[in-house]
């Protein structure tokens, strides 16, 4: 996964090497599709086999909740990194010009070399000083066709499984819709709904990752403390709160700072959360963790797929950027993208915890 990122990142980011300045459109999809396609594959592979060595690591919940929120900080911390080489990049051409739009292709290639460059010194890192279980060599049997996908285990009080897989998968893509969908019209949100300045594009998602990242570091203690279904509603009940004040209020000046505090800290916390419920659900199978991540990862990858397509065809201006009816529209968007999910999400939660179904083990 790492090396399909490698090979086709900075292609996506350069500028065509067949296209000429009268080459149609779709000669220039048909070649950047290889690229997009071969990123894809390779982020997600990535992304699962990481997810997947969380249980393979540690058995302890808390320990899996420790590793999934330093995962978390760590991606903010990527994310910052990206942000500051942006502005470096931005910087002098904003002394010159005005528009915030002037960022050159030449620029963005630099900036993906640079981004794909720094990845593949961490990753090199990742692969040479983390060590999977060593299996002895006899312990893992081939799998048939007759063999079963979960490991026989003894009834045991200590490893049944208060959860189960649909609700925990339900769970996850709401947490995905809910960060996903508001960071994609968040920028929308600001300069269409509330007319602020083009700064606060870079600005309020800045603050957004911050407050994530300081939420992160407490996830281990707060699980220890209030357990994983109360941290989970502490964290839908700060995202309802930002949904409260989008809708009742009009945030303006500081104020959309502090909103901006509210949903990253509670986006952090649900989405720790909920990957370390999925970790839980994995326990001791360790060998079927992939499957489990990457299944997860298939709904809420439909599920944002659909709402984007829904959200695009309830927009009021077609055939236009923005018109006045869409300054309503995306608060709208904001508060049912955010409020209107966390509601699905609470009642899934309660599911899990007035309905708790065990994984039975049977002679």
């Amino acid at each position: 996964g790492t090396t399909c990122v490698l090979v086709s990142f900075p292609f996506v980011f350069s500028p065509c090497l067949a296209c000429r300045e009268g080459t149609p459109q779709w000669a220039a999809f048909i070649y950047y599709l290889p690229f997009i396609v071969i990123f894809q594959f390779g982020w997600a592979a990535t992304q699962v086999s990481h997810l997947a060595l969380i249980p393979e690591l540690v058995s302890s919940d808390h320990e899996k909740v420790e590793l999934t929120a330093f995962r978390y900080a760590f991606t903010v911390m990527a994310n910052i990194t990206v942000y500051a080489l942006t502005w470096l990049f931005w910087e002098p051409l904003l002394t010159l010009h005005t528009s915030w739009m002037m960022l050159t292709p030449l620029s963005a290639q630099n900036l993906a070399l640079i981004v794909v460059g720094l990845g593949a010194v961490f990753s090199l890192i990742f692969h040479l000083g983390t060590k999977e279980k060593p299996y002895p060599p006899g312990t893992l049997p081939q799998a048939e066709e007759s063999t079963p996908l979960l490991r026989k285990e003894p009834p045991s009080p200590l490893v049944l499984l208060c959860l189960c897989p649909s609700q925990v998968a339900v769970l996850y893509m709401c947490t995905r819709l809910i960060v996903n969908l508001s960071q994609t019209y968040i920028a929308m949100y600001l300069t269409n709904s509330l007319q602020l300045s083009k700064k606060y594009i870079a600005t309020i998602p800045l603050v957004m990752y911050v407050s994530g990242f300081l939420s992160s570091l407490l996830m281990k203690p707060v699980n220890k403390w209030i357990g994983r279904n109360l941290t989970y509603f502490v964290g839908i009940l700060v995202v309802l709160a930002f949904a409260s004040w989008v809708a009742l209020a009009r945030p303006v000046g500081a104020e959309i700072y502090g909103a901006a505090v509210l949903l990253g800290a509670g986006s952090a916390t649900i989405l720790v959360t909920s990957l370390s419920m999925t970790a839980d659900l994995i326990g001791t199978n360790t060998h079927s963790g992939a499957f489990v991540y990457g299944a997860m990862s298939f709904t809420d990858k439909v599920a944002n797929g659909l709402a984007v397509m829904v959200i695009q065809n309830l927009h009021p201006c077609p055939t236009e950027l923005c018109c006045v009816a869409c300054v309503g529209f995306y608060r709208w968007v904001m508060v049912l993208v955010t409020g209107g999910i966390a509601v699905s999400a609470i009642v899934t939660l309660c599911c899990i915890m007035v309905w708790p179904i065990r994984v039975r083990y049977r002679e």
